[in-house]
């Protein structure tokens, strides 16, 4: 069963501890990640995927501008265990941070080597427009996806 609840904080600091998708990151959420957290929850811009009662991951919109807005996400390793559920679920969140934030155009990063997200951007429909040298904290190249309507 698919389901798109509100984001809370403390699901953005359960997927941090239990373990990212991408690069496989674990860590114990500290005062800054818990911030971050907080003022997502409080953005109201942000949903947590749920699949078979496990969460899947959370995600959310930070504005760029009005119309504009940056997708994030974070994947847990949740999602192999019904891969078309969770497509679904995430195409249907994304759906929903669109509409309900009236966007013209959303935009996201996708490392390099994280293969995965290359596979789900295209599903989303989203598509290449280049590349970000050295782009995120640990000097990785990422690749720019984007969606517009």
């Amino acid at each position: 069963m698919i389901e798109i609840k509100d984001f809370k904080a403390e699901d953005m600091l359960w997927v941090i501890s239990h373990g990212v998708l991408e690069a496989g990151l674990k860590a114990q959420p500290d005062d800054e990640m818990k911030a971050v957290a907080k003022e997502r929850e409080e953005s109201g811009k942000c949903i947590t995927g749920w699949v078979d009662d496990e969460i899947i991951g959370v995600a959310g919109i930070d504005m760029l501008w009005k119309g504009c807005g940056d997708i994030w996400l974070m994947l847990t390793p949740a999602i192999y265990k019904n891969v078309r559920e969770g497509y679904r679920c995430i195409r249907d969140g994304m759906k929903k941070l669109i509409d309900d934030n009236n966007l013209r155009r959303v935009q996201s990063y996708g490392r390099v080597d994280f293969a995965a997200c290359h596979n789900l951007f295209a599903h989303l429909g989203f598509e290449v427009e280049g590349m970000a040298k050295k782009y995120i904290s640990d000097g990785v190249d990422c690749i720019l996806y984007a969606k517009v309507k």
